[in-house]
């Protein structure tokens, strides 16, 4: 029984790696997909405020 365990401690580490892995993957993608809307709406408003500042 000991036997079994012991063989499948490494995949296991390997799997727990791998989940943290992908959620590490998608948690920054989903941050840097955040910043880039921030980004976005900035640069929309800086242009608002150019054009009224040209008027």
């Amino acid at each position: 029984m000991t036997d079994t365990i012991v063989q499948l401690l490494p995949i296991l580490f390997m799997l727990l790696f791998a989940v943290i892995l992908i959620f590490l993957v998608i948690n920054l993608s989903q941050h840097f997909n955040r910043s880039k809307r921030i980004e976005e709406k900035l640069d929309k408003l800086l242009k608002e405020i150019a054009n009224r500042k040209g008027d």
